[in-house]
């Protein structure tokens, strides 16, 4: 599944080996907003893989749980929403916060690519 390859690939890479391993999960305009809807990663596939990189290079994330996500489905066109829970520390301050993530998917040429994320924070 999309979803799994997209957590899997910030969580288990070296910071350098996640933008490649994003890249082809990403629609070309992909958009990632965060806490208010603040738009976090803009400019597209390869701004939002970095994205992904520079959070962990500037956090070590020491535990991450993801729940199963709940998705639905209508043509080419999918919305998946799962809860996380994660500790990291970044520049010596821990930290745990939860909350939800809400993906949008739409299926191009054959296959299924993220193309909006909102990180909603408990």
């Amino acid at each position: 599944m999309l979803l799994e390859r997209i957590n899997s690939a910030w969580l288990k890479n070296p910071p350098d080996a996640i933008p490649a391993a994003l890249e082809d999960c990403f629609h070309e305009r992909m958009v990632i907003q965060g806490p208010g809807f603040q738009t976090l990663g803009e400019g597209g596939r390869e701004a939002c893989a970095r994205s992904y990189a520079d959070f962990m290079r500037n956090a070590a994330v020491s535990d991450c749980s993801l729940s199963e996500p709940v998705i639905h489905l209508a043509g080419d066109s999918a919305i998946a929403v799962y809860t996380w829970r994660m500790t990291y520390e970044m520049k010596g301050q821990q930290s745990t916060e939860s909350g939800r993530d809400v993906f949008a998917f739409t299926r191009s040429e054959g296959r299924w690519l993220a193309f909006w994320r909102a990180m909603l924070p408990d």
